[in-house]
């Protein structure tokens, strides 16, 4: 590019009739005075702009620098018309693709001029649109041998002759605006570096004083739900501790916002795919993260979430909600701070339960074996939760081999399915070879229609742990309201567990007060002899009338040979009843009304039920 000639010949001069040299150097100590004067580095490099638009004679210039991403972006603008245009100009970008006009600057480190814009290929075509420029001179700004920026000049909507003395002139005012402007630079960044190094020292500071506050009140004993106080007493913010599954085991917000629950991050946000990434990919290199990062309409509230870890696990997160106060970078360190000292917390507390529950174990099996005292075992039971004044059951579920599954994490599932479906405290429980024994506080009162609704939600506790825990049979044993009760009923379950897998029977409940002589039959030993028992007894019953006459048997003898009972049962007339009746009576010969008929029939039909399963 050939720049054009002074069309004079004496271009030296400026309008003032001093040398233009002088203007630059004039306008030079003008920048100085304002720098002396603390001016920001965004109103030195404006000025920048005007000083070189009054020593070119044009209208309008821009600045640009170079970013440590190597991209050059737009910093301070001026023109005559407008006045400041600088933010116009931070929106702008050199050197992209289709641009290179702003390339052969950047490339050459030397001034190039455009003086028809319309007409040459370099520029980039919409942007010179955009700003309507006809011609238009670029120059860098070069400090020890790189560009670290770019100046342009041009004329609003007018074209302009630039001469070899605007050359050269912008060239020097370029080179002496780079030592000033790489020096403000260098300021601006040993100020930010200050300004760091006192925020990081603040930042000491107050995490010293939250340590010191959280490390006191965990001395002094404050619980999980004191130290989320606390937390939001520091933050200033409402804080919830969850636990894996999202459930809210704490929360506390500052009263002057008001809340009544907790406000906590919602399905809707935890369902987002980049939430679910940033929430996975939490860990003890990365502790924290800011759910979701911006907040679109309908999204509510930004949740800073920090996971906590225990032994090596993940065991759920401390959430700081952005309400009220805009989340800061050091709730990140009051949050990941508090996170260690919660999961410290939560371990010893755990910790603390397995002792005591442990204990609690081993009273239940002093109890079961009779290996203390009575007066003993009276004494020490309200320390457990126990009061063996009141009447209790005991129920025995068989578990089946589970590899994934320890026996103390099976005995915790089963009596916190106690605790949630009996709306009770966690029972206490002892663990045996192959099972798991439950005690369970009854009603003072122990009716019959209390104690059928607590055998009856012991067979939904026992639905519920089916996906998790292959339970085989489970016995209830009969109502223990001393503590000299407890050894024969725990035998006593015992042999009717013995009795159900002898049978190969593993579904249901079985209560021992409703077995009665079948269980002291059976439990000699001579199974096959008793299914034979049991055949035989109902055999000539069994295919006669379809069946008719063996359901209207099992039913007279579950009514206990009330015929009103099992004409109800069978919803038939009593005189059906009657009359079917007299029919098992032709084929057996036996008087189905008589008590040791009655007694025999009951024990057929256990033994057939047993063997059926």
């Amino acid at each position: 590019m050939t720049p054009h000639p002074d069309a004079t010949g004496d271009a030296t001069l400026s309008p003032t009739g001093r040398p233009r040299e002088r203007d630059v150097i004039t306008a030079f100590a003008e920048i100085t005075g304002e720098a002396i004067g603390d001016a920001d580095l965004e109103q030195l490099l404006r000025s920048v702009c005007v000083k070189l638009c009054s020593v070119i004679g044009v209208s309008r210039s821009s600045l640009y620098l170079k970013k440590p991403d190597g991209r050059f972006r737009g910093a301070a603008g001026h023109c005559s018309d407008e006045g400041d245009i600088t933010e116009a100009v931070k929106r702008q970008e050199s050197g992209v693709a289709g641009d290179r006009f702003s390339r052969e600057v950047i490339d050459t480190a030397r001034p190039v001029l455009i003086d028809d814009v319309t007409n040459d290929p370099r520029p980039h075509r919409r942007t010179m649109e955009h700003w309507r420029v006809h011609a238009m001179l670029g120059v860098p700004l070069v400090f020890d041998g790189e560009v670290i920026g770019l100046l342009f000049v041009d004329n609003k909507d007018r074209e302009h002759l630039y001469t070899q003395e605007d050359i050269e002139i912008a060239e020097m005012f370029a080179q002496l605006s780079a030592l000033f402007i790489s020096q403000a630079m260098l300021n601006v960044r040993l100020r930010n570096q200050a300004s760091e190094i006192a925020r990081s020292r603040n930042t000491l500071a107050y995490l010293a004083d939250v340590h010191r506050k959280l490390t006191n009140a965990v001395l002094e004993g404050a619980d999980i739900h004191s130290v989320v106080a606390l937390l939001s007493e520091l933050s200033a913010k409402p804080v919830v501790l969850y636990d894996e599954d999202f459930r809210v085991l704490a929360w506390a917000a500052p009263a002057t916002l008001g809340l009544d629950r907790p406000p906590v991050i919602s399905d809707q946000i935890r369902g987002m795919p980049s939430v679910e990434a940033e929430l996975a990919a939490l860990s003890p290199e990365r502790p924290s993260a800011v759910v979701p990062p911006t907040l679109s309409v309908g999204l509510g509230r930004r949740h800073l979430m920090c996971r906590l870890v225990i032994e090596g696990q993940p065991n759920g997160y401390l959430g700081i909600v952005e309400v009220g106060r805009s989340l800061e970078t050091v709730d990140a360190n009051l949050a990941e701070h508090g996170a260690t000292v919660l999961s410290l917390q939560i371990l010893s507390e755990r910790r603390q339960i397995e002792t005591q529950g442990q204990a609690r174990d081993d009273y239940l099996s002093d109890l079961l074996r009779n290996t203390r005292d009575k007066e003993h075992l009276l004494r020490r039971g309200p320390q457990f939760g126990i009061d063996l004044t009141h009447p209790h059951m005991l129920v025995r579920f068989t578990l089946s081999a589970n590899p994934r599954m320890t026996a103390s994490a099976a005995q915790r599932l089963v009596t916190r399915r106690f605790r949630e479906i009996l709306g009770i405290e966690e029972p206490a429980a002892v663990k045996l070879p192959g099972s798991i024994i439950v005690l369970i506080p009854l009603p003072a009162g122990g009716s019959a229609e209390e104690l059928r609704t607590v055998r009856e939600r012991v067979g939904h506790v026992r639905t519920s742990l089916q996906p998790h825990l292959a339970t085989g049979t489970t016995v209830i044993s009969g109502v223990c309201r001393d503590v000299t009760d407890f050894p024969p009923a725990a035998r006593e379950m015992r042999e009717v567990a013995d009795i159900a897998r002898s049978f190969e029977w593993s579904d249901g409940v079985l209560d021992v007060t409703e077995l009665g002589l079948f269980r002291v039959v059976v439990s000699s030993g001579r199974v096959k002899e008793a299914v034979r028992f049991a055949h035989d007894y109902v055999h000539v019953v069994q295919g006669a009338d379809d069946g008719l006459l063996l359901e209207t048997w099992r039913a007279f003898v579950a009514a206990e040979g009330r015929v009103q009972g099992a004409a109800v049962a069978l919803d038939v007339h009593e005189n059906t009843v009657r009359y079917r009746m007299g029919k098992v009576k032709e084929l057996t010969g036996l008087d189905p009304t008589s008590l040791d008929v009655l007694l025999s029939a009951r024990l057929a039909f256990q033994i057939l039920d047993f063997a059926a399963h």
